[in-house]
């Protein structure tokens, strides 16, 4: 079974994202949408080789779909899944991967 990392900046994504989900409709809504994305994230263990290639942007990056937010992850070793950002769709991902 493959380990689940997650960089600080993708920490940062997952607070931003509850905390406008938060405000702009409810906790519950928060808890389940992020309880949402956790879940797409453990199961990219079974399903990494489906992303997105985005290697154009950084290499090995991939990224799957939640809703309205892309995961963007990395292969570091055998076992180990890097999850490097979780974006919404209509950012600017380039600058945001990049910077």
């Amino acid at each position: 079974m493959a380990k689940i990392v997650f960089t600080n900046k993708a920490k940062q994504d997952l607070q931003q994202i509850w905390n406008y989900t938060y405000d702009t409709w409810s906790e519950k809504q928060a808890d389940k949408y992020f309880e949402d994305i956790i879940a797409r994230c453990n199961n990219l263990e079974y399903n990494f080789e489906r992303g997105k290639d985005y290697s154009k942007l950084i290499p090995n990056l991939k990224g799957v779909k939640c809703n309205r937010h892309i995961i963007f992850y990395r292969i570091l070793a055998q076992q180990v899944i890097e999850i490097a950002r979780i974006l919404h769709e209509e950012m600017d991902i380039e600058n945001h991967l990049i910077n």
